[in-house]
């Protein structure tokens, strides 16, 4: 089975327009976007992982996190999440 990852678009960040300016979330350099734009929620574990990104200096860091069990995952999250932190740490 093959991951893929959407970047973040006007079309898939949409459902999220009555939270967000959808273009200042376009804006935005984090990681948030790119997380609602492949199918995790808005809800506190995106924004804690969003926040364990922005503090992170490095991919192993973020998966050796002892704020978030990022092993508890299903492996197609955890395969989505490590294409998207690639695309940051890269």
């Amino acid at each position: 089975m093959t991951t893929t990852i959407v970047h973040p678009s006007i079309e898939n960040l949409q459902q999220f327009s009555d939270s967000f300016d959808i273009e200042k979330l376009l804006q935005s350099k984090g990681i948030l976007p790119w997380l609602l734009a492949n199918g995790w929620k808005h809800d506190d574990e995106s924004s804690l992982i969003a926040n364990i990104v922005d503090e992170s200096t490095s991919i192993d860091e973020v998966w050796d996190s002892e704020e978030f069990d990022f092993k508890a995952l299903s492996d197609e999250s955890k395969s989505k999440l490590n294409l998207i932190f690639e695309h940051f740490y890269l």
